[in-house]
Protein backbone atom coordinates (compact mmCIF):
# COMPACT_ATOMS: atom_id res chain seq x y z
CA UNK A 1 0.00 0.00 0.00
CA UNK A 2 1.32 3.18 -1.16
CA UNK A 3 2.65 5.63 1.46
CA UNK A 4 0.37 8.62 2.34
CA UNK A 5 2.09 12.16 1.49
CA UNK A 6 1.24 15.89 2.77
CA UNK A 7 2.19 18.86 1.33
CA UNK A 8 2.71 21.87 3.16
CA UNK A 9 2.42 25.15 1.34
CA UNK A 10 4.64 28.11 2.65
CA UNK A 11 3.51 31.06 1.05
CA UNK A 12 5.72 34.12 0.66
CA UNK A 13 5.83 38.24 -0.55
CA UNK A 14 5.90 38.10 -3.69
CA UNK A 15 3.95 35.06 -4.47
CA UNK A 16 6.98 33.79 -6.42
CA UNK A 17 8.63 33.27 -3.24
CA UNK A 18 5.64 30.53 -2.36
CA UNK A 19 7.34 26.79 -1.03
CA UNK A 20 6.13 23.85 -1.13
CA UNK A 21 7.32 21.04 1.59
CA UNK A 22 6.71 17.23 1.05
CA UNK A 23 5.98 15.00 3.80
CA UNK A 24 5.60 11.44 4.53
CA UNK A 25 2.80 10.52 7.07
CA UNK A 26 6.03 9.56 9.54
CA UNK A 27 7.31 12.82 8.82
CA UNK A 28 4.36 14.48 9.76
CA UNK A 29 4.25 13.15 12.77
CA UNK A 30 7.72 13.28 14.01
CA UNK A 31 7.30 17.09 13.38
CA UNK A 32 3.92 17.22 15.38
CA UNK A 33 5.51 15.01 18.05
CA UNK A 34 8.70 17.98 18.26
CA UNK A 35 6.39 20.88 18.16
CA UNK A 36 4.34 19.23 20.67
CA UNK A 37 7.64 18.58 23.17
CA UNK A 38 8.71 21.99 22.22
CA UNK A 39 5.25 23.49 23.41
CA UNK A 40 5.83 21.74 26.96
CA UNK A 41 8.90 22.37 27.40
CA UNK A 42 8.45 26.77 26.70
CA UNK A 43 5.15 26.12 29.39
CA UNK A 44 7.65 24.34 31.79
CA UNK A 45 10.35 27.06 31.38
CA UNK A 46 7.88 29.53 31.71
CA UNK A 47 5.73 27.91 34.98
CA UNK A 48 9.59 27.28 36.64
CA UNK A 49 10.29 31.49 35.51
CA UNK A 50 6.73 32.72 36.91
CA UNK A 51 7.48 30.16 40.36
CA UNK A 52 10.98 31.51 40.57
CA UNK A 53 9.49 35.13 40.30
CA UNK A 54 7.07 34.52 43.20
CA UNK A 55 9.30 32.99 46.08
CA UNK A 56 12.01 35.72 44.73
CA UNK A 57 8.79 38.12 45.88
CA UNK A 58 8.44 36.42 49.06
CA UNK A 59 11.57 36.25 49.92
CA UNK A 60 11.99 39.68 49.75
CA UNK A 61 9.12 40.29 51.50
CA UNK A 62 10.00 38.12 54.32
CA UNK A 63 13.40 39.95 54.21
CA UNK A 64 11.82 43.07 54.71
CA UNK A 65 9.31 41.93 57.21
CA UNK A 66 12.74 40.34 59.41
CA UNK A 67 14.14 43.77 59.01
CA UNK A 68 11.25 45.47 59.49
CA UNK A 69 11.13 43.09 63.08
CA UNK A 70 14.82 43.63 63.96
CA UNK A 71 14.80 47.60 63.61
CA UNK A 72 11.11 47.69 65.56
CA UNK A 73 13.24 45.47 68.19
CA UNK A 74 15.70 47.61 68.37
CA UNK A 75 13.80 50.26 69.11
CA UNK A 76 11.84 48.93 71.42
CA UNK A 77 14.54 47.65 73.80
CA UNK A 78 15.87 51.28 74.08
CA UNK A 79 12.45 52.38 74.78
CA UNK A 80 12.45 49.88 77.72
CA UNK A 81 15.72 50.53 78.38
CA UNK A 82 14.23 54.37 78.62
CA UNK A 83 11.19 53.79 80.76
CA UNK A 84 12.79 51.57 83.40
CA UNK A 85 15.06 54.34 84.21
CA UNK A 86 12.35 56.57 84.04
CA UNK A 87 9.92 54.66 86.08
CA UNK A 88 13.06 54.18 88.87
CA UNK A 89 13.63 58.03 88.79
CA UNK A 90 9.35 59.03 88.71
CA UNK A 91 9.77 56.32 92.44
CA UNK A 92 12.54 57.88 93.74
CA UNK A 93 11.80 61.68 93.37
CA UNK A 94 7.99 60.74 94.44
CA UNK A 95 9.19 58.91 97.65
CA UNK A 96 11.11 61.71 98.28
CA UNK A 97 8.72 64.32 97.95
CA UNK A 98 6.53 61.93 100.15
CA UNK A 99 3.77 61.60 96.98
CA UNK A 100 1.95 58.72 96.00
CA UNK A 101 2.91 56.36 93.01
CA UNK A 102 1.62 57.07 89.65
CA UNK A 103 -0.75 55.14 87.73
CA UNK A 104 1.12 53.48 84.66
CA UNK A 105 1.65 50.01 82.72
CA UNK A 106 2.81 46.51 84.65
CA UNK A 107 6.15 47.37 83.02
CA UNK A 108 6.46 43.59 81.56
CA UNK A 109 9.03 42.62 79.11
CA UNK A 110 8.63 43.55 75.71
CA UNK A 111 8.83 40.35 73.25
CA UNK A 112 7.52 37.53 76.00
CA UNK A 113 6.25 34.42 75.52
CA UNK A 114 3.68 34.03 72.94
CA UNK A 115 1.61 30.94 72.09
CA UNK A 116 1.30 31.75 68.53
CA UNK A 117 4.43 32.50 67.88
CA UNK A 118 5.81 29.20 69.73
CA UNK A 119 3.39 27.00 67.33
CA UNK A 120 3.86 28.70 63.96
CA UNK A 121 7.94 27.79 64.93
CA UNK A 122 7.18 24.34 65.98
CA UNK A 123 4.84 24.14 62.40
CA UNK A 124 7.80 25.81 60.83
CA UNK A 125 5.39 27.95 59.23
CA UNK A 126 8.24 30.86 58.93
CA UNK A 127 6.05 33.88 57.19
CA UNK A 128 3.62 33.49 59.44
CA UNK A 129 5.92 33.66 62.37
CA UNK A 130 7.30 36.68 61.17
CA UNK A 131 4.26 38.66 60.93
CA UNK A 132 3.26 36.79 64.32
CA UNK A 133 6.37 38.61 65.63
CA UNK A 134 6.15 41.89 64.02
CA UNK A 135 2.48 42.19 65.22
CA UNK A 136 3.48 41.46 68.78
CA UNK A 137 6.20 43.71 68.60
CA UNK A 138 3.83 47.03 67.10
CA UNK A 139 1.67 45.76 70.27
CA UNK A 140 4.53 46.70 72.70
CA UNK A 141 5.25 49.37 70.88
CA UNK A 142 1.47 51.04 71.65
CA UNK A 143 2.12 49.58 74.93
CA UNK A 144 5.34 51.82 75.34
CA UNK A 145 3.33 54.60 73.96
CA UNK A 146 0.70 54.64 76.32
CA UNK A 147 3.03 53.89 79.39
CA UNK A 148 5.39 56.89 78.15
CA UNK A 149 2.51 59.08 78.00
CA UNK A 150 1.31 58.87 81.17
CA UNK A 151 4.98 58.88 82.69
CA UNK A 152 5.33 62.32 80.91
CA UNK A 153 1.66 63.41 82.69
CA UNK A 154 3.33 62.19 85.58
CA UNK A 155 6.43 63.75 85.70
CA UNK A 156 4.92 66.85 84.48
CA UNK A 157 2.81 66.90 87.85
CA UNK A 158 5.50 66.08 89.96
CA UNK A 159 7.19 68.88 88.37
CA UNK A 160 4.74 71.38 88.97
CA UNK A 161 4.44 69.83 92.57
CA UNK A 162 8.29 70.64 93.42
CA UNK A 163 8.73 73.89 91.79
CA UNK A 164 5.64 75.06 93.49
CA UNK A 165 7.18 73.50 97.00
CA UNK A 166 10.42 74.79 95.85
CA UNK A 167 9.02 78.53 95.70
CA UNK A 168 7.23 77.85 98.68
CA UNK A 169 10.00 76.69 100.75
CA UNK A 170 12.31 80.04 99.43
CA UNK A 171 9.32 82.04 100.56
CA UNK A 172 8.62 80.67 103.82
CA UNK A 173 10.55 83.15 106.63
CA UNK A 174 12.79 80.57 108.44
CA UNK A 175 16.33 82.35 109.16
CA UNK A 176 16.84 84.93 111.95
CA UNK A 177 16.98 88.60 111.21
CA UNK A 178 19.70 89.43 113.37
CA UNK A 179 22.49 87.90 115.46
CA UNK A 180 21.04 88.30 119.09
CA UNK A 181 19.23 87.27 121.82
CA UNK A 182 15.65 86.79 122.23
CA UNK A 183 14.45 89.90 124.78
CA UNK A 184 10.60 90.02 124.85
CA UNK A 185 8.58 86.95 123.09
CA UNK A 186 5.32 86.47 121.21
CA UNK A 187 2.22 86.34 122.84
CA UNK A 188 0.77 88.22 125.67
CA UNK A 189 3.35 90.48 127.84
CA UNK A 190 3.51 93.64 130.03
CA UNK A 191 4.21 97.15 128.37
CA UNK A 192 7.60 98.65 128.81
CA UNK A 193 5.66 101.72 128.54
CA UNK A 194 1.81 101.29 129.88
CA UNK A 195 2.85 98.32 132.40
CA UNK A 196 -0.67 96.83 131.27
CA UNK A 197 -1.15 93.41 129.71
CA UNK A 198 -1.35 93.82 125.56
CA UNK A 199 -0.60 91.06 123.14
CA UNK A 200 3.15 91.26 121.33
CA UNK A 201 2.56 90.14 117.61
CA UNK A 202 6.42 89.26 117.31
CA UNK A 203 9.56 88.85 119.07
CA UNK A 204 12.26 90.99 119.55
CA UNK A 205 15.61 90.55 119.13
CA UNK A 206 18.07 92.42 121.09
CA UNK A 207 21.78 93.53 119.17
CA UNK A 208 24.40 95.42 119.14
CA UNK A 209 23.41 99.08 117.00
CA UNK A 210 24.35 98.73 113.60
CA UNK A 211 24.35 94.71 113.42
CA UNK A 212 22.90 93.69 110.15
CA UNK A 213 19.31 92.97 109.53
CA UNK A 214 18.44 90.38 106.94
CA UNK A 215 15.71 89.24 105.38
CA UNK A 216 14.57 85.65 106.23
CA UNK A 217 12.97 84.56 103.17
CA UNK A 218 13.15 85.78 99.32
CA UNK A 219 9.97 88.47 98.63
CA UNK A 220 9.47 91.90 97.24
CA UNK A 221 9.83 95.31 99.55
CA UNK A 222 6.26 96.54 99.80
CA UNK A 223 7.00 98.83 102.51
CA UNK A 224 10.32 101.15 103.78
CA UNK A 225 9.95 104.25 105.11
CA UNK A 226 8.85 105.26 109.47
CA UNK A 227 6.24 103.83 110.97
CA UNK A 228 3.96 105.33 114.14
CA UNK A 229 5.76 103.46 117.07
CA UNK A 230 7.95 101.28 115.25
CA UNK A 231 10.71 103.86 113.67
CA UNK A 232 11.73 103.48 110.60
CA UNK A 233 10.20 100.09 108.98
CA UNK A 234 10.47 97.46 106.60
CA UNK A 235 7.74 94.75 105.57
CA UNK A 236 8.49 92.31 102.70
CA UNK A 237 6.20 90.23 101.01
CA UNK A 238 7.05 86.97 100.46
CA UNK A 239 3.99 85.39 98.42
CA UNK A 240 1.78 82.18 99.38
CA UNK A 241 0.48 84.01 102.14
CA UNK A 242 3.26 85.10 104.10
CA UNK A 243 4.89 88.85 105.26
CA UNK A 244 7.37 89.50 107.67
CA UNK A 245 7.85 93.03 109.36
CA UNK A 246 11.21 94.56 110.62
CA UNK A 247 11.13 97.37 112.63
CA UNK A 248 12.73 100.05 115.20
CA UNK A 249 15.83 100.07 112.42
CA UNK A 250 18.66 102.92 112.59
CA UNK A 251 18.65 102.38 108.66
CA UNK A 252 16.54 100.68 106.09
CA UNK A 253 19.06 99.96 103.05
CA UNK A 254 16.27 98.72 100.61
CA UNK A 255 13.59 100.66 99.25
CA UNK A 256 9.79 99.57 98.21
CA UNK A 257 9.74 97.72 95.32
CA UNK A 258 12.94 95.63 95.48
CA UNK A 259 13.02 92.35 95.22
CA UNK A 260 15.49 90.47 98.13
CA UNK A 261 16.72 87.09 98.96
CA UNK A 262 16.62 85.34 101.97
CA UNK A 263 19.91 86.17 104.11
CA UNK A 264 20.36 89.88 101.65
CA UNK A 265 20.91 92.87 104.09
CA UNK A 266 18.03 94.98 104.48
CA UNK A 267 18.43 97.38 107.34
CA UNK A 268 20.52 98.13 110.33
CA UNK A 269 19.31 97.60 114.14
CA UNK A 270 18.44 100.81 116.02
CA UNK A 271 16.35 102.07 118.40
CA UNK A 272 13.58 104.26 116.70
CA UNK A 273 10.35 104.69 117.50
CA UNK A 274 9.38 103.53 120.56
CA UNK A 275 11.95 101.43 122.21
CA UNK A 276 13.78 101.11 125.33
CA UNK A 277 17.08 99.77 123.44
CA UNK A 278 18.81 98.66 120.43
CA UNK A 279 16.89 95.67 118.74
CA UNK A 280 14.50 94.75 115.53
CA UNK A 281 10.87 93.88 116.51
CA UNK A 282 10.38 91.09 113.98
CA UNK A 283 7.32 90.01 113.04
CA UNK A 284 5.67 86.42 110.56
CA UNK A 285 2.22 86.82 109.09
CA UNK A 286 0.05 84.06 107.69
CA UNK A 287 -2.61 86.15 105.38
CA UNK A 288 -1.91 89.36 107.58
CA UNK A 289 -2.30 87.26 110.87
CA UNK A 290 0.96 87.16 113.45
CA UNK A 291 2.60 84.27 114.06
CA UNK A 292 4.65 82.73 116.26
CA UNK A 293 8.16 83.50 114.34
CA UNK A 294 9.97 80.98 116.32
CA UNK A 295 8.19 78.46 115.08
CA UNK A 296 9.17 78.95 111.46
CA UNK A 297 12.97 79.48 112.36
CA UNK A 298 15.05 75.89 111.37
CA UNK A 299 18.37 76.82 113.07
CA UNK A 300 17.51 74.62 116.01
CA UNK A 301 20.97 75.47 117.69
CA UNK A 302 21.01 79.13 117.44
CA UNK A 303 17.45 79.34 118.19
CA UNK A 304 17.74 77.63 121.55
CA UNK A 305 21.07 79.94 122.57
CA UNK A 306 19.30 82.94 121.23
CA UNK A 307 15.88 82.06 123.57
CA UNK A 308 18.44 81.32 126.50
CA UNK A 309 19.94 84.12 126.03
CA UNK A 310 16.33 86.07 127.04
Amino acid sequence: MAQRRYSILILGDPPSRTRKIHLSHRGLQAVLLCGGLALLAIAYVVLQYLTVQVKETELQQLRKTVETQRVVGQKLTLVQEELKQLRAFDHQIRHLAGMKEAEGEDGAAVGGGNLKVEEAIREGKMAEQQTLLVDQLYQDLRRMEREVALRAESLKTLTDYLTEQKDRLAATPSIWPTRGYVSSRFGPRKSPFTGRRQRHTGIDVAAQMGTPIVASADGVVTFSGRLAGYGRAIVITHGFGFKSFYGHNKKNKVKKGVRVKRGQVIALVGNTGYSTGSHVHYEVLVKDNPVNPLNYIIDDKRRQSAIRGN
